[in-house]
């Protein structure tokens, strides 16, 4: 079930729902996957027309997933967030409703009680935060923010702070700051 912004799975007694926040837009392929020339996603017939332009470029979407077991309401990466100084010029202080869009979803930001980010990306913290009055506050203040301790203690480091602008500054670090954040340790098998 979607609409274009919203699709909708059901799992056993699980509901996943897909909420985008930027989407659709063709882009450079060799922006994520420098191979990946448009001569050669040309190639591949398959990816057309769902994932690549006729002309090769490829179709992007920068998205959450909420899942919702039993009382659980989970929201998997928080994507870009509006506000933000980003290098990437189509992310720089982006100005979009992907709240709003996630409360028409059935989803107000009050109502998430777990963020999960699979990996701290400036297009997975995003919406981790918001702006008010000039300050990064907690975008979803009744949820545990679930960060990889080894991924934070990487891009905390002198070297990885301002990698694309501030991300750690404007979407992580007020969640620790909050005392919101739990940072949990990977289990190989």
């Amino acid at each position: 079930m979607g609409n274009g912004r919203f699709l909708t799975w059901q799992v056993g007694g699980v509901r996943i729902t897909r909420v985008a926040e930027l989407g659709g837009e063709p882009f450079p392929s060799t922006f994520m996957f420098p191979a990946a020339t448009p001569e050669r996603v040309q190639r591949h017939g398959w990816l057309k027309p769902h994932f690549a332009h006729e002309d090769g470029r490829l179709f992007g979407s920068i998205h959450s997933f909420v899942i919702e077991s039993g009382k659980r309401r989970i929201i998997v990466d928080t994507c870009v967030g509006n506000d933000k100084a980003r290098s990437i010029k189509a992310w720089n202080l982006l100005q979009g409703p992907f709240l709003a869009d996630l409360a028409q979803a059935g989803f107000p930001a009050e109502t998430i009680d777990t963020v999960l980010c699979t990996h701290l990306h400036v297009d997975h913290v995003g919406w981790n935060t918001r702006l008010v009055n000039g300050k990064w506050v907690p975008t979803f203040p009744n949820a545990r923010y679930l960060f990889g301790r080894k991924e934070w203690e990487h891009w905390s480091s002198e070297q990885a702070l301002h990698r694309d602008g501030d991300v750690m500054g404007d979407s992580v670090r007020p969640i620790i700051d909050a005392g919101l954040a739990e940072l949990v340790d990977m289990i190989r098998r």
